[in-house]
């Protein structure tokens, strides 16, 4: 039987070596009908900052008013952080959705300024 070339990649076993490789991308590996949601924290949001940064984008979605506490204004919220890719899915999904149900006459439209 012929040997395998040895990989600059592979760790060369020593004795007494107990480590393993492990192929995370088999690990990792699903089926789309596979997926199931597991939403661990439901909030509801009125308002909504938008920032982007170099590396990423992040949303804060935030509970108004807010309840004073020592004076000031503490308002709930959850920051989502994504890809600049995926907040362009994002947008692009979000927009068509909410034009295909204002079509439809399914929710309010925004009232102008």
């Amino acid at each position: 039987m012929a040997k395998r070339p040895k990989s600059d990649l592979e760790p060369s076993p020593r004795p007494g070596d107990s480590r393993i490789s492990i192929d995370l991308r088999k690990i990792y590996e699903f089926d789309a009908k596979d997926i199931v949601p597991e939403i661990s924290t439901i909030r509801y949001s009125n308002l909504a900052y938008i920032q982007v940064t170099p590396r990423d984008l992040y949303i804060d979605f935030l509970e108004m008013p807010g309840v004073k506490k020592d004076g000031r204004m503490v308002v709930s919220g959850v920051r989502v952080y994504m890809s600049h890719v995926a907040g362009q899915r994002l947008s692009q999904t979000l927009g068509h959705t909410i034009s295909e149900v204002l079509e439809k006459g399914k929710i309010e439209e925004l009232k102008k300024r």
